[in-house]
């Protein structure tokens, strides 16, 4: 199976391709942030560039990561770019 899933069929709608993938197990970091860089914590999604929020708590981070995410896979989506499966 490949590590990059491009094109869906034309018959699938970019909602279900979009749930697809937001249903799919990406791996989450969670690093704390310094006070000099504002405190909280940053979430990052490694295998999608670019993919990373931050918030007062874990929680809030991780929350709007998934704010983030989906709105990554949508422009991928979009753009008909290559989206990267997690391993």
């Amino acid at each position: 199976m490949s590590n990059v899933l491009r094109k869906q069929k034309r018959t699938d709608s970019k909602f279900s391709q979009l749930d697809r993938f937001l249903d799919l197990p990406y791996k989450i970091e969670l690093t704390p942030l310094s006070k000099k860089d504002g405190g909280g914590f940053l979430a990052v999604i490694p295998l999608l560039k670019g993919c990373m929020s931050d918030g007062k708590t874990p929680d809030e981070a991780i929350k709007n990561l998934r704010e983030a995410q989906k709105a990554w896979f949508e422009s991928s989506i979009h753009h008909n770019d290559s989206i990267p499966l997690p391993r």
